[in-house]
């Protein structure tokens, strides 16, 4: 079988994570991308970039007929109608993707309760907090209602973050309540490596499967039992 190359795309603190990461995946090569690549085979693209390099690796899978695994949030590939196919991860925690699919597909029973969203990340997080936004979809509840947390302070002493994390943790609250009665969901995922494994099983997932030529998003990999 011939070696399939996966190019990572970014420089941030994900991309390295998976450059470096000992992914030993059969028949699979994970390399920096450049944009001088000239490989003519379909390859895969793991996109942890800005999006100043996106148009580049959008042609490029149009051109090689590959996959695209689109890890940034808030960029043009959300709503993008591809001839490839295109898989959105908002989140890539396995844990957290079960639990948020689960969210989608009952969220809509609590859609008459009162409920409150906050997201916790490190203060150098300067995209829209996708899994969040993605959770308010859920249930029903307008993305300006999210509680964003950045302050370190707030995130020690009031949300329990250890301090080593600060700089690399992703928390979620969910508070759902009626009148008396609350109920409180919350999620945590400290360090990369939840992320970097987890973009281990979805790099598996598409080698291994033979996914339509359209946009997916992680989530469709989860129904499908392909994680």
């Amino acid at each position: 079988m011939n070696t399939k190359k996966a190019f990572v795309v970014g420089s941030g603190e994900l991309a390295n994570a998976i450059l470096e990461a000992d992914y030993s995946i059969p028949n699979v090569e994970i390399l920096p991308w450049q944009p001088s690549i000239t490989t003519s085979s379909p390859s895969i693209i793991i996109h942890a970039g800005s999006g100043r390099e996106l148009q580049d690796c959008l042609d490029f899978c149009a051109r090689t007929d590959s996959v695209f695994i689109e890890l940034s949030t808030g960029l043009e590939t959300e709503k993008l109608e591809t001839a490839f196919p295109l898989v959105i991860c908002p989140n890539t925690s396995i844990l957290l993707l079960k639990t948020l699919h689960m969210l989608q597909q009952f969220g809509h029973n609590f859609k008459d309760y009162e409920i409150s969203i906050m997201e916790s990340h490190q203060s150098s997080k300067l995209t829209e907090p996708g899994t969040a936004y993605h959770i308010a979809n859920s249930l029903h509840v307008a993305h300006e209602r999210v509680i964003s947390i950045r302050d370190a302070k707030t995130q020690a002493y009031k949300i329990h973050i250890p301090v080593a994390y600060l700089e690399k943790h992703a928390y979620h609250q969910i508070v759902i309540k009626d009148k008396n009665d609350e109920i409180k969901i919350e999620t945590k995922v400290l360090g990369h490596d939840s992320y970097s494994n987890g973009v281990k099983k979805i790099l598996e997932a598409c080698v291994n499967n033979k996914l339509a030529n359209r946009r997916h998003t992680v989530f469709d990999l989860v129904a499908m039992g392909l994680l």
